[in-house]
């Protein structure tokens, strides 16, 4: 028998009827009865004394006296034969089976659970990998990186014609530079057009300038600008991937032509907006255009963990830059900074 039948058939070998409850009720009186003697003393049909007996029998209710006759199995109980007789059990015996029977259907449970997860991680996967030509949903969530890593190389692989992204912070992990740029360079080896925005802040970072030098020579555009609107990454105008707003490492792949044609609007406007890497000299240039924009947020109130937060630096270089501008205007407070920045035309 499948496990997956265990708890219905016990269960339903232990429902008591009106007349098996009356039987054994009867029963309990006595020291062993017969079935003749249920018929006759109850006033039953012998259907019903039979089905009666069979369903006590079955439910540890009710035992046969052991005997030459006793070797039938249970369903076979109420055979007619005048020598068989049988003997009410204490419900306790009927109670542990029920218990057992509890503890099965508990870990059943357990196991359905777990199968329903299978299932659940199964279907994510075949929706996000399957190749079985069926069209995919215009919007799916994927909450491990492993996955995410995989749909990023399986749209760069079919990418061919343009990758854009925003990186917003002051720079990215190593060890993702060095899986991206492995990446990157084949596409443009392809012959794909590649445009990714960072932060002013990202040029101070090694890695990422080290992967920008490499992806630009082989013909990448690379732009920053103080602030950008988020992260993403859209290929082909077909398939973008958006930041898991709660899972790190998760990601919403987007394929909806809509909403990536949003995106899309959204990454020209701050492109045109950004400087190229190559028309930006790193020093005074980066400082001084960094420097306008904690003199805007200074005179919108910004805190400092705001402005860091913003500009994609850390809050010691916020704090930096704050003391800096402070120290060129001659300001003391905050808002004299401001009234100062003003006055002068620095925030225009």
């Amino acid at each position: 028998m499948d496990k997956w039948d265990l708890a219905g058939d016990a269960l339903s070998a232990q429902r008591l009827n009106a007349t098996s409850t009356r039987v054994y009720k009867w029963a309990i009186a006595r020291n062993f009865v017969s079935l003749e003697e249920i018929t006759d003393v109850l006033g039953l049909a012998s259907g019903e004394a039979r089905e009666a007996l069979g369903t006590l029998v079955a439910a540890r209710l009710m035992e046969e006296r052991p005997g030459p006759g006793a070797s039938g199995p249970p369903e076979d109980a109420a055979a007619p034969d005048p020598g068989r007789r049988w003997r009410a059990l204490n419900p306790q015996i009927a109670a542990a089976r029920l218990a057992a029977t509890e503890s099965r259907l508990r870990q059943l449970m357990v196991d359905l659970s777990s199968a329903r997860q299978d299932f659940e991680q199964l279907s994510d996967v075949y929706s996000i990998l399957g190749s079985g030509g069926g069209s995919r949903k215009a919007i799916e969530i994927v909450g491990a990186l492993t996955d995410v890593v995989s749909l990023i190389d399986e749209a760069s692989a079919g990418c061919k014609v343009e990758m854009i992204s925003s990186q917003p912070g002051g720079g990215r992990p190593p060890e993702q530079l060095e899986q991206a740029v492995v990446r990157d360079i084949e596409m443009l080896d392809r012959g794909v057009k590649m445009r990714t925005l960072y932060q002013h802040a990202s040029r101070h970072h090694t890695a990422t300038r080290a992967y920008v030098d490499q992806v630009t020579a082989a013909g990448a555009e690379v732009r920053t600008s103080t602030e950008l609107f988020g992260r993403m990454i859209v290929f082909d105008r077909a398939v973008a991937f958006l930041p898991h707003h709660t899972v790190p490492g998760g990601a919403a792949v987007i394929r909806d032509p809509s909403v990536i044609s949003f995106l899309c609007t959204a990454f020209n406007h701050a492109w045109e907006r950004a400087t190229p890497v190559e028309n930006y000299r790193l020093e005074p240039a980066v400082l001084s255009d960094l420097h306008r924009s904690v003199l805007r947020l200074l005179s919108e109130g910004a805190r400092d963990e705001t402005m860091a937060r913003r500009l994609g630096v850390s809050l010691r270089t916020c704090r930096k830059y704050v003391a800096e501008i402070f120290d060129e205007l001659g300001a003391e407070s905050r808002f004299q900074a401001g009234y100062l920045a003003a006055e002068r035309g620095l925030l225009k």
